[in-house]
């Protein structure tokens, strides 16, 4: 089971011998910590599995909300205790970016990240692979547009926000990443894990670390009284 809560279209999938079974994503008139249980629930039903057939999860630790990030750590959380399966993580840009493929252009994931900035990676597709080109960051969109040097397929929430300006400063060397896509984040998570699951599966809840890449509010207000 592939569970995201880092993307404001949270969603979760199942997946089996390579075909995703069920997936489902949070209505953007909600949230996802309003929604989770429904959706696992959904995807359990739609794929006819009930909870202790499911192998082991995946999580998208990050980077992404702080608070959605929260919410599906304390979901793993439950599900590990309850059923004792391992769990994987999965970076939450390049499941993004698997969205985007398969496709012969560099791909760049692009979440926002407020704070007039975005967070980003850019990965090659290579028949429906990735290769990663660059670390998650959180710059400016304008610093990322002085990287672009190539077309590039662009993919993700953060073209609500900054797709125009990305779209005029780059010209011909921004692509948008169609609208519809056949699977969601949930779905290429688990896809990323699936051949490498054995070999990186933890059982240890000690280990699920999330990926922030920045400094939270808090920490940053703490940090000016310290």
């Amino acid at each position: 089971m592939g569970i995201d809560s880092s993307t404001p279209q949270g969603s979760v999938a199942i997946l089996e011998d390579g075909r995703i079974l069920a997936q489902a994503e949070v209505d953007k008139n909600s949230t996802f910590s309003n929604q989770i249980l429904n959706l696992i629930d959904a995807v359990l039903s739609k794929s006819n599995t009930g909870l202790e057939n499911v192998d082991g999860f995946c999580l998208t630790t990050g980077p992404g909300s702080f608070t959605g990030l929260r919410v599906g750590a304390s979901v793993l959380k439950g599900l590990i205790l309850a059923t004792s399966k391992p769990f994987v993580k999965i970076d939450t840009l390049e499941a993004t970016a698997l969205r985007a493929t398969p496709a012969n252009n560099v791909i760049c994931a692009v979440l926002d990240a407020k704070k007039k900035e975005l967070y980003t990676a850019s990965f090659r597709g290579d028949n429906g692979a990735l290769e990663r080109l660059t670390p998650d960051r959180a710059i400016a969109p304008e610093e990322l547009c002085q990287e672009i040097k190539e077309p590039t397929i662009f993919i993700g929430n953060g073209l609500d926000f900054y797709g125009d300006l990305l779209a005029s400063r780059l010209e011909g060397n921004f692509l948008r990443a169609p609208t519809k896509l056949p699977y969601t984040v949930a779905a290429c998570a688990v896809r990323l894990v699936e051949n490498h699951f054995d070999d990186e599966k933890l059982f240890d809840l000690n280990e699920l670390n999330i990926k922030y890449v920045r400094k939270s509010e808090a920490e940053l207000n703490f940090a000016r009284f310290d």
